[in-house]
């Protein structure tokens, strides 16, 4: 049975104070919000937004593709998709795992089709690829970590080939279970959340942590370090292949609908998006 959305899924702060610079276009069947970076940089990577419950239109979501677009060295395009309808009835119906996940894989396994066998006429090509999931997205950003056949391109030999994505981030992910969700990640994982958020709470992110914690240390041949899962697990420059921060105080949808009026929910949503960012600079380097 499907899971209820938590309340704060449709509560937050709607932003009159950006005027998203990107532009609309269909992308494998799919309407998509899309943003690139500023003139004359030369691209390495793209970023797939997978929204929450206020969709793709939402100009908090928009404004968030533009940052990531803006503030990450040669990221390629930041693409925010899969309309959701506005009602939670239409939107626990339409966006099930079993109809969603279908729709999530095909698009990104058609970005990735585009980036390695051929120049996208929306994307160029070689490109990284990274994901990132808010509240229900950050269910469908989860599952593109794991390593299991529909996550990788069916190279020319009908072989396992390449994997769909590079890596993800996601902000108070939804719908999660655990610890089969956590325990199936692969890929690399970033994840920010609250200290006691209302739907993925104190007991679900301490499961969360000990889980990504344990596969760091397995990285890092045994040694995990006083942060946590911060502190092992390096494979790629420098820094974990998978971290975990939490934010004191943050309530559900802050990296994407937190109160700007509000200096704390503010500043962690402002956190939230370094934290992101920092990550996507790392493994598209």
């Amino acid at each position: 049975m499907q899971a209820p959305v938590c309340p704060d899924c449709f509560t937050g702060t709607l932003r009159g104070d950006v005027t998203p610079t990107g532009y609309e276009e269909v992308i494998n069947g799919l309407p998509t919000y899309v943003t690139g970076p500023e003139p004359g940089v030369q691209p390495r990577g793209s970023v797939v937004l997978i929204t929450d419950a206020f969709g793709w239109k939402l100009r908090n979501s928009r404004a968030l593709a533009d940052a990531y677009a803006k503030r990450v060295p040669r990221l390629s395009k930041a693409l925010t998709t899969l309309r959701l309808l506005p009602t939670i009835l239409l939107f626990l119906f339409r966006t099930r795992q079993s109809v969603a996940h279908p729709r999530v894989l095909s698009f990104v396994t058609a970005l990735r089709a585009a980036n390695t066998t051929t120049t996208s006429p929306f994307l160029p090509a070689p490109n990284k690829i990274g994901i990132a999931g808010f509240c229900w997205g950050g269910l469908h950003a989860v599952l593109l970590t794991h390593d299991t056949p529909r996550n990788r391109i069916v190279d020319g030999n009908g072989g396992a080939g390449q994997p769909l994505i590079d890596c993800a981030f996601t902000a108070h992910p939804s719908l999660l279970s655990f610890p089969g969700h956590i325990e199936g990640v692969v890929r690399p994982l970033s994840v920010a959340n609250g200290d006691d958020d209302r739907y993925m709470g104190r007991e679900k992110m301490g499961v969360l942590v000990r889980v990504l914690e344990g596969k760091n240390e397995v990285d890092a041949g045994g040694e995990v370090g006083a942060g946590g899962v911060e502190g092992g697990g390096e494979d790629k420059a420098s820094g974990p292949r998978y971290e975990a921060v939490v934010y004191p105080g943050a309530k559900h949808g802050f990296a994407v609908r937190g109160d700007k009026a509000d200096p704390m929910q503010r500043n962690r949503g402002e956190q939230s998006e370094d934290q992101a960012v920092r990550w996507f600079q790392r493994w598209f380097a």
